[in-house]
């Protein structure tokens, strides 16, 4: 959490004036000079962060100008409309999921296993907000057509003319079940339970879909186990086995992910409060962040972070709790120990003294950087060939630069060509390992052949990949049109959307300008959007998930490898960026920075993507460092640098392409969810979160492509890559090789 605030105050300092929630016209000079000193904005940038430590462990967050009241008194109302809608949704996702997730595993490889897994990757690839916008319109439109007597809610938490005008009842605690069941009133209880259907049937879904997936892939590693064999050699039957001794033991890595849930519904909430205009934490800070309220937007993320972090402390208590075999005693080393009493320490002092807490802080930092490099210093004497870790540092920091610089490509065609000298020279050693890569070629086609749902992701990405490199030809840009990617806005259409033509576009009926799947309400050709959007999702994923790749295999391979203080110390800095939601944090630095171009949005998909995969490299070059082959380069004398590149990072190789595969279609859902919420690139970018947001507005008339087409694209996009993801993960499991 102090790693947190260290972010959040940083946020505050590049946002401009600190002061502006609480200045007015009216506000004097001498006023203001007041403000500053009572704020402590005059004081050096030391000194302000240990005051915002101060505001944030009393509780004074500062004053939202969004909703005119103090953040801590909104966050009290908001969280309650946000917790009693994200339990419900839990509770629908876990009593759904997991059964359909056992019943897959035990319907391995046949078709109600395909479709299991297929609902649970749709689930996870539809974007939230297209969902939330299909329910309305089917609830709006489609629903009120065939049944208008159901008159189904689609937005806010409660019927407003029956809580506080027919028959008002006492909100006490917030959570308005919990008031209806109070007061004993069964149409307030079903009023507030129709509200929150259709959200938290949006919020559930997307959950879900990773929990079955989950729990399907640990009930086949449990299936396989010996004391499985044992129990039906025992002559029990095949549901007393599933049940009684596989689910059980299955259910241990899936709570894990509860936590992990947690943030998904955080989220999500932001996106699912914002269409369904639900009076919580996610609808609260988009409109501050559009608004640029600073202590909303802070109040927000660090409130994010500290239920996270609460969600997941629970979740390793559970893990304990249901594994014996996994202990939550441990032994700390002196260095944790010391950190934690530091910590202790700092807040105290925070809390009674603002002079004593920078006095103290400032020493610890000193020391702490002395030792520091008195540490590395005395490595680098002592072992000279660790040396190129430096290099490293500086190499990632060049590629990095390179790829976001756009040179990269360059680079790579140059190293390309060096490669193909360097087999050519070698063509003699190439032929003769070529035969057996042949033969695991050929075991590769026969897997994908097997799978019909990974030649289904295979056929969608090269198809969707096939249209953003030849959208020129497929949609070719006006005469006029400067920027191709930039949408021409047609202004006779503009609040008249045109419904799609389809097949025919040049009839008798005046549709010689007509749009092949329609335009939005401001002119926009929704065609011509799908197909240079398919541009611009192809180019920031790919500039993403390289940059957070080679980063994430970087730090986590030497974090693994040498663990120790550097792992600790490693592990620390990504905990502290996980602990705050992705999508919370990406919108912040946006809203921060005040710019939403292409550019500043991939800055921020790269900062929050890194962390995670980074802990996943590291989870696997602390298991490979232990293999008996690691010991035997060690003994031979080989170095680290050797050992890293040479065995470690090679045989990590398989967790990398199957997380930078579906992290392709996980970057463009987090692209068209920014551009949904307006932080996306320009206001006319061919984007496709853009269109769907341009689609919204119409939905109550009917006009249903606005928002259908683009968004199909991007589950689409992301189906593929997940389809495709999972299905080589089945083909570089060793486990699957018979």
């Amino acid at each position: 959490m102090l790693g947190v605030t260290l972010i959040t105050f940083y946020l505050s300092y590049a946002m401009g004036d600190p002061l502006a929630a609480y200045v007015t016209e009216r506000t004097t000079e001498e006023q203001y000079e007041m403000l500053a000193e009572k704020h402590g904005v005059n004081e050096p940038i030391y000194v302000q962060y240990f005051t915002y430590l101060k505001a944030v462990i009393t509780l004074d967050w500062g004053y939202s100008e969004v909703l005119n009241q103090d953040v801590s008194e909104a966050l009290k109302y908001r969280f309650a409309a946000t917790l009693e809608l994200s339990i419900l949704a839990f509770i629908v996702a876990v009593a759904t999921a997991i059964p359909l997730g056992i019943f897959s595993s035990i319907r391995q490889n046949r078709w109600e296993d395909h479709t299991i897994r297929f609902f649970a990757l749709a689930g996870s690839a539809i974007p939230i907000f297209w969902f939330a916008l299909f329910l309305q319109y089917f609830s709006s439109v489609t629903l009120d057509r065939l049944m208008p007597e159901l008159n189904w809610p689609i937005s806010l938490r409660y019927d407003p003319i029956l809580w506080e005008i027919t028959d008002p009842i006492e909100m006490s605690t917030n959570f308005l079940l919990i008031d209806a069941i109070a007061a004993g009133s069964w149409i307030h209880f079903k009023d507030a339970l129709q509200h929150m259907i259709l959200p938290a049937t949006v919020l559930a879904y997307s959950s879900m879909a990773t929990i079955i997936r989950l729990m399907r892939g640990n009930m086949l590693d449990v299936l396989g186990q010996d004391y499985i064999r044992t129990a039906k050699s025992k002559g029990l039957s095949e549901s007393q086995v599933t049940y009684n001794h596989g689910a059980p033991n299955a259910m241990i890595p899936t709570v894990t992910l509860l936590g992990m849930g947690f943030a998904g519904l955080i989220n999500g909430s932001v996106l699912t409060e914002t269409i369904f205009t639900w009076p919580g934490l996610g609808a609260w800070a988009i409109t501050a962040m559009r608004s640029l309220d600073v202590s909303a937007i802070l109040a927000y993320t660090l409130f994010s972070a500290f239920l996270y972090i609460i969600a997941n402390l629970i979740v390793d208590i559970l893990y304990a709790f249901l594994d014996p075999r996994v202990e939550l005693s441990g032994h700390s080393s002196v260095a944790e120990i010391l950190v934690v009493s530091l910590s202790i320490l700092l807040l105290i002092l925070t809390y009674f003294s603002i002079d004593l807490a920078v006095l103290s802080g400032t020493a610890t930092l000193v020391a702490l950087i002395v030792f520091s490099s008195y540490s590395m210093g005395r490595r680098f004497l002592k072992n000279p060939a660790d040396t190129w870790l430096i290099f490293l540092f500086g190499g990632t920091l060049f590629v990095v630069w390179s790829i976001l610089g756009g040179f990269f490509i360059k680079i790579s065609l140059i190293s390309l060509i060096l490669y193909l000298g360097y087999l050519a020279y070698y063509l003699d050693d190439l032929k003769a390992s070529l035969e057996p890569k042949f033969d695991e070629f050929k075991r590769t086609i026969y897997q994908i052949r097997k799978n019909p749902l990974t030649l289904l992701g295979l056929f969608l990405v090269l198809s969707l990949i096939s249209i953003a490199l030849f959208a020129p030809w497929l949609a070719p840009p006006s005469e006029n049109q400067r920027d191709p990617m930039k949408m021409e806005e047609h202004f006779q259409f503009n609040f008249d959307p045109q419904p799609p033509c389809y097949y025919s576009c040049t009839a008798d009926a005046g549709e010689e300008n007509g749009y092949i799947l329609g335009s939005t309400d401001r002119g926009y050709d929704i065609y011509y959007g799908i197909i240079w959007g398919s541009r611009t999702s192809l180019d920031v994923a790919v500039k993403v998930v390289f940059t957070g790749t080679f980063i994430a295999v970087a730090i986590g391979a030497v974090s693994g490898y040498y663990g120790g203080r550097v792992d600790d110390i490693v592990m620390r800095i990504t905990d502290v960026f996980i602990a705050i939601p992705g999508l919370v944090l990406a919108l912040a630095i946006i809203a921060v920075t005040e710019d939403s171009s292409i550019e500043m949005l991939m800055y921020a998909l790269i900062i929050v993507g890194w962390p995670g995969f980074t802990r996943i490299i590291r989870a696997e070059a602390l298991r490979i460092r232990k293999l008996p082959y690691i010991e035997a380069a060690k003994a031979s004398g080989a170095s680290d640098f050797r050992i890293i590149f040479k065995h470690v990072i090679p045989n990590c190789i398989t967790s990398v392409i199957v997380i930078a595969t579906m992290d392709m279609g996980g970057i463009v859902l987090s692209l068209a969810a920014l551009g949904f919420l307006g932080f996306g690139g320009g206001p006319d970018l061919a984007e496709w979160g853009k269109l769907v947001s341009f689609g919204q507005d119409d939905i109550l008339l009917g006009y249903w492509w606005g928002f259908f087409f683009p968004g199909l694209a991007i589950a689409l996009w992301a189906l593929g890559f997940y389809l495709l993801g999972d299905g080589i993960r089945d083909i570089l499991d060793p486990k699957q090789r018979n």
